[in-house]
């Protein structure tokens, strides 16, 4: 899931061809990895895309997803079983049907939705769990209820202590279940189980090539240092005078910044009315990791002693 459109390296080839008008064709394999390197310098988050996946953990390691470039947090599931999906309401399979659709139809005739009893309670069971109205927790109730983060070991003993060999001692003993990674295996300091990691990765289209934001700064920037790229064994060689390579050069790194800067500004009123809900606090938020962050722009709730203050919105704003 990107937070951006995404086009295809083409658009920035297109460019370059455009703007150099070379009298032979381009290595178009440069071309593509020049692309990615340039995505890599310019680095902000939301150009990459957001992927979660369950690990199965065998034997103190589970092997890191292809593509990863950056964690962003693991839970580890506490309880018995493989995760699933949060059930949904069932209906009939297959489905009952009153046999006919006469005007004086009783009803008394008609099969019940469910076959079974045992479904309807199952039903209800699910609704009194997952769909009560204006019970909301800071995350799925799925997730709270059979997961924890999985904290990034920091002892000096952290990997012997997770690979767990014949009759060594375990130095980093915890209460709390940790992980390190060694690549391109993440160690668990539980023997078996399952995770679900939440991180980061490049956009890549279905030949593997890299997708750039549809944002005419990273068009812009991704195109300078493919031209930087291509003016650098001209200039080693001497064939670009010395300034003239160089303001080459100041463009990629302008645009380079550029790029950056307004890919980590916020951009839209929802984005701006988040960072305000969450920094509006006398009390800060320190426990959000341990509810995976969900709801941080929830609004404080205070209690000064016989008058309760609730920053909720209202039709004239915040009271």
């Amino acid at each position: 899931m990107s937070q951006v459109k995404l086009v295809s390296i083409e658009r920035v080839i297109s460019g370059v061809y455009r703007d150099l008008q070379p009298i032979i064709d381009l290595n178009e394999n440069d071309l593509i990895e020049w692309a990615g390197e340039a995505l890599e310098f310019i680095g902000a988050y939301s150009q990459m895309v957001e992927k979660v996946e369950y690990i199965l953990v065998q034997d103190h390691r589970a092997l890191i997803p292809c593509g990863l470039q950056k964690i962003v947090q693991i839970a580890y599931k506490f309880t018995e079983g493989a995760p699933t999906e949060m059930n949904m309401l069932k209906t009939c399979d297959p489905p009952i049907v009153c046999p006919d659709t006469c005007a004086d139809c009783s009803g008394a005739g008609c099969p019940d939705l469910c076959q079974t009893s045992a479904q309807l309670i199952e039903n209800a069971e699910l609704f009194l769990q997952y769909y009560v109205p204006n019970n909301f927790v800071t995350s799925q109730r799925y997730y709270t209820a059979n997961f924890r983060p999985l904290r990034l070991a920091t002892s000096n003993f952290a990997l012997s202590a997770t690979a767990h060999c014949t009759g060594c001692v375990n130095l980093s003993a915890n209460c709390s279940e940790e992980y390190s990674i060694d690549w391109p295996y993440l160690r668990t300091s539980f023997k078996q189980g399952h995770i679900c990691i939440a991180y980061i990765g490049q956009a890549l289209d279905d030949r593997g090539f890299p997708l750039i934001p549809d944002q005419i700064s990273y068009v812009e920037a991704v195109r300078k240092y493919i031209i930087y790229k291509l003016k650098y064994s001209e200039f080693i060689q001497g064939g670009i005078p010395a300034n003239t390579f160089a303001k080459i050069e100041d463009d990629w790194q302008w645009y380079c910044a550029q790029a950056r800067g307004k890919a980590n500004m916020p951009d839209t009123i929802d984005k701006l009315q988040n960072i305000l809900d969450q920094r509006d606090r006398l009390i800060p938020k320190t426990r959000n990791y341990f509810g995976f962050f969900g709801n941080l722009s929830t609004p404080e709730s205070l209690n000064f002693g016989t008058r309760i203050h609730r920053n909720f919105p209202t039709s004239n704003g915040y009271r």
